[in-house]
């Protein structure tokens, strides 16, 4: 266990407690502040989300202590963000009016916790009864005030608006409707696009996308790079929400079991400033996951608290002039390298070789940790000399 996952364990400890809810003052309600979402005293919010969909439907079933011991878990292996749904009549049988009931306690335990919740407002309207203008205000305009009410909620108005499961709900001028009936002040994204590149749904205060999860590990992993472009492109802080997710045994493009694609999946958000949710087949009815998908969910979060929580990065090319690394020495051709930099620590990844990399670093940066802990993964954080 390398020194950033020890230090982001032992926090998450501290923070949480040997038993349960967090003693620590919460921050506050959030709000965007250009490509960022800002606590109250204008520090920039660390997204480190995981699913929870169940979450809402398990409190609505009376099924607190389960909903408890899976924030608690969130809570203590470092997460700040839990995904939950206010409906889904699919896969789970979650009503709009049993959402509406539970999602009061649900945010109240959550901020128990220390966490804020990512409420998705739609999920399973493509029925008749659930697909009409008037049930779509309602329901928003519900979940939105309920959302309003606490001080440790986003909004996202839909899951995957273009999905068949969904009404049509995959048109930037009907969203644009629902959103007027979001309080202003609460941050509203109005769901991923089918293109994780494009910028069609990203009419919100901040935008959500879902990284498609075709080809080739590191291939997919490095996907966040066109998040970064689309948080730039559009001003806009942007959350990578349901990538890949995490499984005992892998499936090709759905599932993965390697917690070295997660530490780098969570180091490459910071890395592109951009937000990411760890996402498991546990965590889809908010079980606490499996031991294979607990070390998946331990890397993530290792790579994404691997950056000191403060530090703004911007990515540049290695070899750069601003880049803390020259060269790394020869990679097959095969090999995925990156680099990030804010004013005095920056970060080197190299995906997708089984060879050491040998960094030739430059203009006073140098590193202090060394991350190689899994297959075809190295990382250095490197700071400046004074």
């Amino acid at each position: 266990m390398h020194r950033a996952l020890i230090e982001s364990v032992l926090f998450a400890s501290l923070l949480v407690g040997p038993l349960g809810p967090s003693t620590a003052p919460f921050p506050g309600r959030l709000d965007t502040c250009g490509r960022a979402l800002c606590a109250p005293d204008g520090s920039r919010f660390s997204w480190r989300g995981v699913t929870a969909f169940g979450l809402v439907d398990l409190i609505a079933d009376d099924r607190e202590a389960d909903a408890q011991a899976f924030m608690t878990w969130a809570a203590r292996t470092g997460f700040t963000v839990i995904r939950v749904l206010a409906m889904n009549r699919g896969w789970m049988d979650l009503s709009p009016a049993d959402g509406r009931r539970a999602l009061p306690r649900a945010l109240s335990l959550a901020r128990e916790h220390g966490l804020y919740v990512q409420v998705v407002a739609l999920a399973g309207t493509g029925t008749p009864a659930l697909s009409s203008d008037a049930f779509l205000h309602e329901q928003v305009r519900a979940i939105a005030q309920l959302c309003a009410a606490a001080d440790n909620c986003v909004l996202e108005l839909a899951n995957e608006p273009y999905h068949s499961s969904q009404a049509a709900l995959n048109d930037p001028v009907r969203m644009r409707r629902l959103q007027r009936d979001v309080p202003s002040g609460l941050p509203v994204a109005w769901g991923a696009a089918r293109d994780h590149r494009s910028d069609d749904m990203a009419g919100g205060t901040y935008a959500v996308a879902h990284v498609a999860r075709r080809g080739t590990r590191w291939d997919r992993v490095s996907r966040v790079r066109e998040l970064g472009e689309l948080s730039r492109r559009t001003r806009k802080f942007v959350v990578d929400s349901e990538p890949i997710g995490a499984a005992e045994t892998p499936h090709p493009s759905r599932r993965d079991s390697e917690p070295g694609a997660f530490f780098a999946q969570g180091l490459l958000a910071r890395m592109f400033d951009v937000g990411t949710t760890f996402h498991c087949d546990d965590c889809l009815v908010a079980n606490v996951p499996g031991p294979v998908q607990q070390r998946c969910a331990e890397a993530f979060v290792a790579g994404a608290t691997l950056p000191s929580p403060a530090t703004a990065l911007t990515p540049v090319a290695v070899g750069a002039p601003s880049a803390p690394v020259a060269r790394l020495g020869p990679l097959s051709t095969q090999a995925r390298t990156f680099a990030a930099v804010g004013p005095s620590e920056g970060i080197v990844l190299v995906l997708g070789t089984s060879q050491p990399p040998h960094p030739s670093w430059q203009h006073g940066w140098e590193p202090t940790d060394h991350v190689s802990q899994w297959p075809e993964v190295h990382a250095w954080r490197v700071v400046k000399a004074r």
